[in-house]
């Protein structure tokens, strides 16, 4: 156990650990592709069957807790007032060259059940302009930033 992943969110602990079951499965494939060894072959063809349980189990917990309708890995605790809900649910396009995609996660309703997924192609700054005043001397910056 020299990695211990507990945020406290208990659905997020699950997705990271079956994510990285995941990962662990695909690392195992591709080595058990590149090698003639039986040996080799057999030992991961084992990691590859206990990653598949593995990542069963993690999301046969998900399940259990009520499934992902309940279980979204998303903290739900936090005061709405924290949020600047405003800026919750639509998709930010940034490509100045690209229309924004139509998906799953730009139009429909949230997966929470509390908004609708928009989309967005601009948005002016929020905030002032920044002022990052002068450079302290000593610094290493050139004489005309300090």
């Amino acid at each position: 156990m020299s990695h211990v992943y507990a945020t406290g969110n208990l659905a997020a602990d699950i997705m990271a650990n079956a994510t990285a079951e995941s990962g662990g499965r695909v690392l195992a494939s591709r080595l058990y592709n590149m090698t003639e060894d039986k040996g080799m072959k057999d030992m991961l063809s084992f990691l590859i069957a206990r990653d598949t349980m593995h990542q069963q189990q993690w999301l046969a917990v998900i399940e259990e807790l009520g499934g992902w309708e309940t279980q979204l890995p998303i903290p739900n605790s936090t005061p709405k007032e924290h949020e600047a809900t405003e800026h919750s649910y639509y998709f930010l396009n940034t490509s100045l060259d690209e229309p924004t995609p139509e998906g799953r996660w730009t139009s429909g309703p949230s997966l929470d059940g509390r908004a609708e997924f928009s989309a967005k192609d601009r948005v002016e700054p929020l905030g002032q302009k920044p002022d990052l005043g002068k450079a302290k001397p000593g610094s290493g910056t050139q004489s005309e930033q300090q």
